[in-house]
């Protein structure tokens, strides 16, 4: 392994820092970056994804720009593929979201879809995925988290997370835990304001710490911070749990002893960058305890952070031992974990799973679907009568989740089963007419954050007080029940990835029962 004595200022405080870039080829500031400022880390989105064998080859691209650089050290690449409403590869199967598997009751799930996920990733040369999330969604009001937790109860999602982590990090993947102290219990995002949970400490460490400490005793290589305050923890409602001292080093640190990597959420969401701002934030978050400070976006802004931090070293206003410190974990979890790139001979097929793993996905999906509210025995949709289908065109939400074309898969899945379908697509509420389905037609209503659509909740109204009795379904936020009161029948599957609304389909027909359990306030 290489030592931190070996490395000059400028590489140490380089790998500290991850960051993100656009477009799928490499461009001349992500090399500056790599080869001049020797970041240690890459982060992935879709923007930078097109099929395995780009992302391979821009995998081994990066890594070898790294190998020639003056540090030599070899790169984390990172990616956000939680599963569900998060993940950035547009290709190979897509597995359901962690609310989707804490449904299914069994934390053997969350094993299984790590180890899936870990060799998928593993297979296109990426090497740390941003996951598990281990925040408790005890806020039902929740604009970021929602499905991406396992569910409402800590030990719950303690359980479901330790055996994500534990299983990614068998196939030499990193996992990052996120979001501590919790971002769970909160009514905004901090991707476009600072948030506060505004609660105590033995209530924070009764919910919030739970799966975190559980995540710290299972050996967790790395943990995430939250840009959300604490008051309870830090005295004060404008200062960042990202940018605390109280937070990551007296309490991570110190009291619940945490030794791995510890690395910001991006410093360019608006909980930062309207507050302190990217650079002075970064020079805080390491003053505070952060070994890496993620910059996902701008180049000036990546530059003028590395710049600032080593500036505030040169100044003395950092400590090159507080570096140091960051530096010899960040090499220690490198060389634990093989951080070689995909072999260049590996396979392009479009998913390197065995038929075992993909039945087991589709038994994932199976188990998850979840019956909120009512009966279906009598409400199972009959293959050789026309459906309607009420549904809004796509999913999305918050800024960390993928847009999904949720109508239009529902549409084929049910045509590939002999149905004829009409679809009629949620725009505003005069865009559904419930009086233009005939009188006794079965109808299928779907929404998809009824919170942020409110739209869908009108048309699905609509439907009920033109005489219909639709079956009503979820495709992600299953909160969207407490809004539509007047549905009968009220089912969820959590999120819309296509084994999801294959397995409701099953349902629906009756050649399956929905099995999945809600979380706690839903039951």
């Amino acid at each position: 392994m290489i030592g931190v004595d070996s490395l000059s200022l400028e590489q140490k405080v380089g790998q500290l820092f991850h960051v993100g870039f656009p477009g799928p080829e490499p461009t001349a500031e992500l090399e500056s970056l790599i080869r001049e400022y020797h970041v240690g880390g890459v982060i992935y989105f879709s923007r930078n994804l097109e099929t395995p064998e780009q992302t391979r080859t821009l995998s081994r691209s990066l890594q070898r720009s790294a190998l020639e650089g003056g540090a030599e050290i070899p790169l984390f690449l990172s990616v956000d593929q939680e599963g569900g409403t998060v993940r950035r590869l547009p290709y190979y199967t897509d597995v359901p979201g962690q609310m989707a598997v804490g449904a299914t009751g069994e934390p053997s799930a969350a094993a299984t879809v790590a180890k899936i996920t870990a060799r998928q990733l593993r297979s296109v040369g990426i090497n740390f995925n941003l996951a598990p999330v281990l925040d408790v969604n005890n806020n039902p009001a929740n604009p970021v988290i929602g499905v991406r937790s396992y569910g409402e109860d800590p030990d719950t999602v303690a359980a479901f997370g330790s055996r994500y982590l534990e299983a990614l990090q068998s196939e030499s993947v990193v996992a990052c835990g996120k979001h501590f102290p919790g971002h769970g219990d909160t009514a905004t995002d901090s991707h476009v304001e600072l948030p506060i949970v505004d609660a105590d400490e033995d209530r924070l460490a009764r919910v919030e710490f739970r799966p975190f400490v559980r995540a710290i005793e299972s050996g967790i290589d790395s943990i995430m911070t939250a840009h959300v305050a604490f008051p309870a923890i830090t005295g004060s409602e404008t200062k960042p749990a990202t940018l605390s001292p109280a937070v990551l080093t007296d309490l991570l640190r110190d009291r619940l002893g945490f030794s791995g990597v510890l690395i910001t959420d991006c410093m360019e969401m608006n909980a930062i960058t309207e507050t302190v701002g990217t650079e002075r934030g970064a020079v805080e978050a390491i003053r505070a305890g952060a070994d890496v400070v993620l910059v996902s976006h701008s180049a000036d802004r990546q530059r003028s952070a590395i710049d600032a931090v080593i500036e505030a070293v040169e100044s003395g206003a950092l400590s090159e031992t507080r570096i140091d410190d960051s530096v010899n974990r960040i090499l220690e979890l490198k060389d634990r974990r093989d951080l070689r790139p995909a072999d260049a001979a590996s396979s392009g097929d479009c998913s390197p799973l065995s038929e075992r793993e993909l039945s087991a996905v589709r038994d994932i999906s199976h188990a998850s679907v979840t019956l909120l509210r009512g009966r279906l025995d009598e409400r199972q949709i009959d293959a050789d009568e026309q459906l309607y289908v009420v549904a809004p065109r796509t999913t999305g939400g918050s800024p960390a989740a993928e847009t999904q074309s949720a109508s239009a898969v529902l549409r084929s899945t049910l045509e590939e089963r002999g149905l004829e379908v009409t679809l009629l697509e949620i725009g505003d509420a005069s865009a559904v007419d419930g009086t233009a389905i005939p009188a006794g037609a079965q109808v299928l209503c779907c929404t998809a954050d009824v919170a942020r659509n409110p739209e869908q909740r009108d048309a699905v109204e609509t439907v009920i007080e033109a005489g219909h009795s639709p079956v009503v379904v979820s495709l992600t936020n299953p909160y969207d029940s407490h809004h539509v009161p007047t549905a009968e029948t009220f089912l969820t599957t959590y999120d819309p990835s296509p084994g999801n609304l294959s397995a409701l389909v099953d349902v629906l027909l009756g050649d399956r029962s929905p099995r999945g359990s809600p979380p706690t306030s839903l039951r």
